[in-house]
């Protein structure tokens, strides 16, 4: 059986397993922990994918069958980064936008295809002045990996805020900074919370993190982030056609104007900062 699957096969089994585990354990933790309801859709994905790459190794579901499930979930993700565009081009526009992406991987069509989809919704009405991935400093005291295991690593796992500060300064002209990675782990760290008002850009979120940004959103800080919607449902339907009906059926845009209601409707999307 392992034989058949082959490394890809494996580390695709190794994946669904821990998974599978800590959706267990989200699930069990959600009524308490903010971040575990977000945390268990996310990884109950990655069983899907996961699942999916087995199924084709082991040749029970086609090359066919493989690309339609893909392919359905692919018009959902580019869904909500033409939504993202939109709102952006309807609230702020004319922005000067710093957009901060992932390292650039070879083969990879998935990345500009997300790029023409948010370009879509921004429809001309706002401009990508710079685009730029956060430069990496290993932690002191840590060893590094070489640079094959480096290169396996989340950028989201490692980037820094002082990262994001750099960038930052270095386009101080851009009044938005898009990141469609996430913020750093150690978000607290970041200038944004206390530049000054006039000089200090808005922020737009989508693939990360926002538990702990509930102020931020009350503060008008964070313009808007992109979320799975607590109440999608995922099936095997065919996605829809519409964009928007796609998007609504996964997403859902968490902004200063709805975030009491969203944060009352959902409780456990935000946790109280201590």
């Amino acid at each position: 059986m392992l034989q058949n699957l082959g490394v890809g096969g494996i580390i695709a089994v190794v994946v669904m397993v821990l998974s599978l585990v800590g959706m267990i354990v989200c699930a069990k933790k959600q009524d308490s922990v903010a971040i575990a309801k977000p945390a268990a859709v996310g990884l109950m994905i990655l069983v899907l994918l996961s699942a999916v790459v087995i199924l084709m190794k082991t040749g029970v579901l086609g090359d066919q069958g493989t690309q339609k499930i893909i392919q359905n979930e692919f018009t959902y993700t580019k869904s909500s980064y033409v939504m993202l565009g939109k709102h952006i081009a309807d609230k702020i526009p004319g922005a000067k936008i710093l957009l901060i992406v992932d390292k650039q991987r070879q083969n990879d069509t998935r990345s500009p295809a997300l790029l023409d989809a948010f370009k879509q919704g921004l429809g001309g009405k706002a401009t990508i002045s710079a685009t730029e991935t956060p430069a990496i400093a290993w932690p002191e005291g840590r060893p590094q990996p070489n640079p094959e295991e480096m290169d396996m690593i989340p950028l989201q796992e490692v980037m820094t805020a002082q990262s994001f500060n750099d960038l930052m300064t270095k386009y101080p002209d851009c009044n938005l900074v898009v990141s469609f990675i996430g913020l750093p782990n150690d978000v607290e760290n970041m200038q944004v919370w206390t530049m000054e008002p006039e000089k200090r850009p808005k922020l737009a979120i989508i693939n990360g993190a926002y538990h702990n940004l509930k102020s931020a959103l009350q503060s008008g800080i964070v313009a808007v982030i992109v979320a799975v919607n607590p109440s999608a449902k995922f099936t095997d339907e065919a996605a829809p056609t519409d964009i928007k009906a796609a998007f609504d059926k996964r997403y859902i845009l968490i902004t200063p104007d709805n975030i009491e209601e969203i944060s009352q409707k959902y409780a456990n999307m935000f946790q109280e900062v201590k």
